[in-house]
């Protein structure tokens, strides 16, 4: 380890260094290391179960949306976070069920269709 100001050689776990003085952050980089290994990953997939609850009325909007719920939520199945699993459950129950009401709303589409001709 080097000191910023200096630059000269400091041993390790040092909180100061011995040729000018200058005090080292080593706390404060273990606090942002630690904050950033706690971060969690976006709960996508039960974002896009709950969008799905409005999407299927525009099927063209409902597939894709429904479809990246699925992948999304299947993806977070793998969290080690039961939290994170639990959404990842929720958002995948919503995206199956609303692409299921999804294809029946296309195909109630084609039958109306069918019929005005």
């Amino acid at each position: 380890m080097f000191c910023p100001k200096c630059g000269k050689e400091i041993p390790e776990g040092s909180t100061v260094c011995p040729e000018c003085n200058a005090t080292l952050e080593v706390a404060s980089t273990t606090a942002q290391t630690s904050a950033t290994a706690e971060k969690k990953p976006a709960p996508v997939g039960f974002i896009l179960g709950l969008v799905s609850i409005i999407a299927w009325f525009i099927p063209l909007f409902g597939y894709p949306v429904t479809i990246c719920g699925i992948v999304f939520s299947a993806k977070q199945l793998k969290s080690t976070d039961s939290g994170a699993k639990t959404m990842a459950i929720v958002g995948l129950v919503l995206s199956i069920i609303f692409l299921v009401v999804t294809l029946i709303n296309s195909a109630l589409g084609v039958l109306i269709q069918l019929s005005t001709l």
